[in-house]
């Protein structure tokens, strides 16, 4: 797992450094992957830690929700994100229902109708954690097999040998 410092989280949260010694530290609302364990030594933090703090700032400055007392809620949310690679998030949601439990919601499943929430899309964190985290392009599927085409030569002067099939790399001509 990749880590990144305190001041780099700074940068990808827009939290100051008093709010994030503040949430980490002293509140302990979301624990850093990795205390500091000296004075002068920086925190680190991993990018599921880096995502519930941008969610959170998002839950206190567009929702104006008191994190302090929700802190359960936090610990639940650091849960679901803990237990998932970082491409299988996009296109997903956080939904709270109630500010007492949460869920993470595919592209597709529909927020529950009898219950209210608060839905968190999570696609332009994960776009920015990935420039901060040093991921250049959104991950594609690794090619495990090559291409493998026929194509076929030029007819041959002897008839009787057949079209000539040879295999190539790449996309069939």
């Amino acid at each position: 797992m990749r880590l990144i410092r305190s001041r780099d989280v700074l940068i990808l949260t827009g939290l100051s450094a008093d709010q994030l010694r503040e949430w980490t530290v002293r509140r302990s609302l979301i624990l850093p992957d990795f205390p500091a364990s000296r004075r002068g030594q920086q925190a680190q933090f991993g990018w599921q830690t880096v995502l519930l703090l941008r969610l959170a700032v998002v839950m206190r400055s567009r929702f104006h929700v008191e994190l302090q007392v929700h802190r359960d809620l936090l610990a639940r949310a650091r849960d679901l994100l803990s237990g998932r690679s970082f491409p299988s998030l996009w296109g997903t949601r956080l939904a709270i229902y109630g500010l007492e439990h949460c869920a993470l919601l595919t592209a597709n499943e529909p927020v529950p109708a009898d219950e209210d929430a608060i839905v968190l899309r999570l696609n332009d964190h994960l776009e920015i954690l990935s420039q901060g985290f040093g991921v250049t392009e959104h991950i594609a599927q690794l090619q495990l097999f090559p291409a493998v085409g026929i194509r076929r030569s030029e007819p041959q002067a002897d008839s009787e040998a057949g079209p000539d099939l040879r295999a190539t790399e790449g996309v069939a001509s």
